[in-house]
C-alpha cells in the first residue's frame, strides 16, 4: 500500500482513490433510491373518482321514500315510453349514523310523517360510479319544506336468487367521504358506520370490469348490520334474493346461508361470471 492510499480521518485532504470510489457508491444509491421510489409510487393503487363536497352545502327536493332504505327520489325526466326516470339519492345522517333517526326527529318537529311528501333537503353530496348519497349534515334542520304530492311509479323488480362474491363496505366513506373507503385498512370505520345505522352496501365485479352495488337487507327486507358487522371489509361469499327498486339493487340475504369469508381480497379484482347484468353465480331457492 502506497502512502497516498492510506488515509486518516482527521487529516486534511482524502487521497483521490478513495473520494472516487465514494463517489460512485454516493451516485449509486441516489439512482437506486430514485428508481426504488418511482416504483413504490406505481405500485400504489390510484384513489377512485369519489366525492364529499366538504363545506359545501347543496339543497335538493325529491319524494321520500323508506322503502328499501330512506332515498329521496329526484325525477330526472321521461323515457321514451313517457315513465319518470328517477334518481334515487340515499339519505345518512351527520358523523356515522343512518338517517332514520334524523327524519324521524323532523317529523316529530313538524308534527307530520314524512314518508310520501315532496321534501326540499339541505346537505352534503357524496357521489362515486354512478351513485349519489346525500349526508343531512344539519340534522332535523335539514328538512327545509315539506309538500304533499302524488306518489311515483317505481320500477320495483324481483330478481332470481344469487350467490355474490365481493366485499361488505359502509356506503358513506367508499363512495366519497374516506380514501380509502374499503379494504382492511378503513374495516373499525366501516363497523362503526353500519353500526350506526349507515346501509351496507356489497361491491361485486363484473366482467367487464365495472362494479355492481348492492344493499345488503335481510330474507324479508329487515335490517341486518348487526349481523354482518363480523365479515365487513373482508372478500365475502353470500346468497340471495335480489330485488330492484328503481337504480338501486337490494341483495335480501338468506340468513339459512351462512356468509362465507374467502380470506384474499385479491379475489375482489377478479371478474365473475354475469348474468342480467349482475358479477353472479346462480343458485337454487329451496
Amino acid at each position: 500500500m502506497s502512502d497516498q492510499d492510506f488515509y486518516i480521518g482527521y487529516l486534511p485532504k482524502m487521497p483521490n482513490g478513495h473520494w472516487r470510489k465514494i463517489r460512485r457508491f454516493l451516485a449509486g444509491a441516489a439512482l437506486l433510491a430514485i428508481a426504488g421510489a418511482f416504483l413504490f409510487v406505481k405500485g400504489q393503487k390510484d384513489f377512485n373518482t369519489a366525492t364529499f363536497e366538504l363545506g359545501k352545502p347543496t339543497i335538493v327536493s325529491g319524494i321520500l321514500t323508506t322503502n328499501p332504505v330512506p332515498l329521496l327520489q329526484v325525477v330526472q325526466g321521461n323515457d321514451l315510453s313517457g315513465q319518470a326516470v328517477i334518481q334515487s339519492i340515499l339519505l345518512i345522517g351527520f358523523g356515522k349514523h343512518g338517517a332514520e333517526a334524523t327524519l324521524d326527529s323532523a317529523a316529530a318537529q313538524r308534527k307530520m310523517p314524512l314518508e310520501g311528501k315532496m321534501l326540499t333537503l339541505e346537505g352534503t353530496l357524496i357521489y362515486h360510479d354512478g351513485k349519489t348519497l346525500l349526508e343531512l349534515t344539519k340534522g332535523p334542520a335539514a328538512v327545509l319544506q315539506i309538500e304533499q304530492t302524488q306518489p311515483l311509479r317505481r320500477n320495483i323488480e324481483r330478481l332470481p336468487g344469487y350467490t355474490f362474491t365481493g366485499e361488505i363496505a359502509d356506503p358513506k366513506c367508499y363512495f366519497g367521504v374516506m380514501k380509502p373507503g374499503e379494504g382492511k385498512v378503513h374495516r373499525s370505520c366501516a363497523a362503526l358506520c353500519i353500526a350506526g345505522g349507515i346501509p351496507p352496501v356489497l361491491k361485486t365485479k363484473l366482467t367487464d370490469g365495472s362494479t355492481a352495488y348492492l344493499i345488503v337487507k335481510g330474507r324479508e327486507g329487515q335490517t341486518v348490520n348487526e349481523e354482518v358487522l363480523p365479515v365487513v371489509g373482508q372478500a365475502v361469499q353470500l346468497s340471495g334474493q335480489v330485488v330492484r327498486y328503481d337504480d338501486w339493487l337490494v341483495l335480501q340475504w338468506d340468513q339459512s346461508q351462512a356468509i362465507e369469508t374467502l380470506g384474499d381480497r385479491m379475489i375482489l379484482d377478479a371478474p365473475m361470471c354475469e348474468e342480467k347484468g349482475l358479477a353472479a353465480v346462480r343458485y337454487s331457492n329451496n
